[in-house]
């Protein structure tokens, strides 16, 4: 059994939980043994993410991603893992890169559990074989869903006198 739970905590972004669940779930299955998982997303922005990168990780800056895995199977408890993703950091980085804002929180959704599955980004090579990895996933995942429609701008309520 799989939980997948969705936590926008982003002032200026509504996030289609629905297409991220299946997203999560496609990259999972991609992946391939994550059976007894319970995974949650938490989607927020840059001074939030920098505080919680501090804390956990140590640098005082923001980050993309941040992933943390609980092995709780020899319990006979199913994985558990957490992914904190920067929404700001991803605006910033389709703008860097020339990606599309939707596409790159997917790879930063992707990014975050291949962490859970062990990649690191630590050194050149990890970097290497993370990356043709997340190409892949998001190769097949373009496939399968409609990317453009995992973020829509929140509107701001109009108040009348």
């Amino acid at each position: 059994m799989r939980e997948i739970r969705i936590l926008n905590l982003h002032r200026s972004y509504r996030l289609n939980a629905r297409l991220v669940k299946r997203i999560v779930s496609r990259t999972l299955k991609f992946c391939k043994g994550s059976e007894g998982m319970e995974l949650e997303f938490v989607f927020l922005d840059n001074k939030k993410i920098k505080a919680l990168n501090k804390k956990y990780k140590g640098p005082d800056r923001a980050t993309d991603v941040l992933s943390f895995g609980i092995n709780r199977r020899e319990f006979g408890l199913p994985f558990c893992g957490e992914i904190i993703i920067s929404l700001d950091r991803a605006r910033e980085n389709s703008k860097l890169f020339g990606t599309e804002f939707n596409t790159e929180t997917v790879l930063y959704i992707v990014h975050g559990i291949l962490h859970l599955f062990g990649y690191n980004d630590l050194t050149a090579d990890q970097r290497l074989r993370m990356s043709a990895r997340e190409s892949k996933i998001l190769e097949y995942l373009c496939r399968k869903e409609d990317l453009s429609k995992v973020l829509t701008r929140r509107q701001k309520a109009l108040f009348t006198s």
